[in-house]
């Protein structure tokens, strides 16, 4: 949305009595019939303005402009009452009527630089801007330094960083009190990474809290939690969004933003709350659609992730990565069992972006359940070339060794996992420490592998294979009894996995409890009916039985 300065009143003459009648029975003034005062209807647009009643004030300025089409002032209160209702094609035919009929107005030039800049015509916007500072210094009650706003908003959307907080100085330095320029210098600021400077701007922008054109101080906090997010501080992140949806609730970059951060917590469930609302506000916002795609694949909710993965594909990529929705597209797929189609996706994200480690190395996840491990494996090696300290990667090169019974530097490469994941990922990490525990089962270092179910059983105690894999080590610790209770809090957990009923038939085998060991494999058989582990244990046991 454009940031715009309002046209100062225009000459109010003796209808400044009437003027304030008017502002509170409006609707009756506007239909009055047979006034014919320009100065009337050019006051009464300015007026409706100030109370930021825009589509009457439009309606009032082209009153005034069907009296007098030659004031060009007039026009420029047209063009800045357009601005708030994001008509900027219809400004800009405003604005350059103003200067047909002074070409050296820098007001109405300024206004050319705004509409272009929302229309997408950045390099042309800037050259408006800089004709404004060099035209005839008629602001009204402006000054240039809105020239030198405007200037700095199309050179940031142009991606020249440096250049946008010259610019955004320079008004700075002529309206000290400006809080819009402070909070994007904020924003471009923490782009560079400069983040301590960037969150003195945003804090000076607040505190200001004056001239903030159609920004709010909304968008001074959301800038400050995008300081917090790059800070790696994502509550104090989670509470600056917080602010700024408190003072604006229909904010959907906000929302979805905040839900990236929580999903980077592992909140999956609250950030898929957070791109939901986005999408309420914004059903169409491609951003809050991947965002939500990419919650959806943590959640394994893979046919809803998969759609709204399509839905950004085939409508609007303003404003998202469209390497990365491939990428997450595949995830999708990938969940799916479509494997094929997974690896085509992937390419597809990679072929957009080769250096894209998230890419790779979802890629190299494909190519594991598809059993192809090597290949696996060079995809890993691509993500970890990369990015050395990518958690994700290492973890799931871990998962491919132990696929090769490659299990020393399966271990090696979880303890690499866990050194480089977010600490307050508690479900990754919990799933990293129970495949950890699994190889060291398989190396028959039980007590080590009980160690790190131990921890895999802090970090995510609701997990079924937390408790499966527990189980697996106890019984080969011959803790027979404690092995039990965890196939139990498996079964609790996910009671339709036949892997749990069978691994606790075969315990309770151990234990002689051979009718309970017998009920087990039925269990099992219900849910997997030629399951031939089942079929085989459940005849030794019903042999057994019979001897007995």
């Amino acid at each position: 949305m454009a940031m715009y300065y309002k046209q100062p009143l225009l000459r109010l003459s003796i209808y400044a009595s009437v003027l304030l009648l008017v502002a509170n029975v409006a609707q009756k003034v506007m239909a009055q019939e047979g006034l014919n005062d320009f100065d009337y209807w050019a006051s009464l647009c300015n007026l409706f303005q100030s109370e930021n009643k825009y589509t009457e004030a439009i309606e009032a300025c082209d009153r005034a402009i069907a009296i007098n089409p030659k004031d060009p002032v007039i026009w420029t209160s047209r063009t800045s009452a357009l601005f708030p209702l994001n008509r900027y094609a219809e400004a800009l035919v405003s604005a350059e009527q103003a200067l047909k009929l002074k070409p050296d107005y820098a007001l109405a030039l300024t206004h050319r630089c705004i509409a272009l800049s929302e229309l997408g015509r950045q390099s042309t916007a800037i050259a408006a801007c800089d004709a404004a500072l060099t035209a005839d210094n008629n602001w009204g009650q402006q000054s240039a330094a809105v020239a030198w706003y405007y200037r700095g908003v199309g050179l940031k959307r142009l991606g020249q960083p440096v250049d946008a907080i010259a610019a955004f100085d320079r008004a700075i330095a002529i309206l000290p009190n400006y809080s819009a320029a402070w909070s994007d210098r904020c924003q471009v600021l923490a782009q560079l990474d400069n983040l301590e400077a960037a969150m003195t701007a945003c804090d000076r922008a607040i505190q200001i809290d004056r001239h903030w054109e159609t920004q709010t101080p909304a968008t001074a906090w959301f800038n400050r939690g995008l300081v917090f997010q790059r800070l790696a501080q994502p509550d104090s992140a989670i509470a600056a969004f917080d602010r700024a949806l408190a003072l604006d609730p229909q904010n959907a970059q906000v929302w979805t933003v905040r839900g990236t951060v929580l999903g980077s917590l592992g909140q999956y469930a609250e950030a898929l709350d957070s791109h939901n609302w986005a999408l309420k506000i914004n059903p169409d916002y491609p951003l809050a659609l991947a965002n939500q795609c990419a919650t959806l694949n943590k959640l394994d909710q893979f046919a809803e992730a998969l759609a709204a993965c399509e839905k950004v594909l085939q409508g609007s990529l303003s404003g998202v990565d469209v390497a990365l929705v491939w990428d997450r597209r595949g995830h999708a797929l990938s969940g799916l069992g479509r494997y094929e189609e997974a690896l085509t996706s992937h390419d597809r994200a990679i072929g957009l972006n080769p250096n894209f480690t998230e890419a790779w190395n979802n890629r190299s996840v494909t190519l594991w359940y598809s059993d192809r491990y090597h290949e696996a494996l060079a995809a890993s090696d691509r993500a970890l070339e990369l990015n050395p300290n990518y958690a994700q990667a290492w973890y799931n090169r871990g998962r491919i060794l132990s696929s090769l019974e490659r299990y020393e530097e399966a271990v090696n490469a979880y303890d690499r996992a866990i050194a480089t994941n977010n600490p307050r990922d508690n479900r990754t990490l919990g799933e990293i420490w129970v495949n950890r525990s699994v190889a060291l089962w398989h190396l028959r270092r039980f007590t080590e592998a009980l160690a790190a179910s131990d921890r895999a059983l802090q970090t995510h105690p609701e997990s079924f294979g937390v408790w499966y894999n527990r189980g697996l080590v106890l019984g080969a610790l011959r803790r027979y009894d404690e092995a039990l209770i965890a196939y139990d809090r498996a079964s609790q957990i996910k009671a339709d996995d036949p892997n749990v009923w069978i691994a606790k038939g075969v315990l309770l085998i151990q234990l002689r409890q051979l009718p309970a060991a017998l009920s087990a494999f039925d269990t099992a058989l219900e849910l997997a009916p030629e399951n031939t582990l089942a079929i085989q244990n459940r005849e030794a046991v019903l042999q057994q039985i019979n001897v007995e």
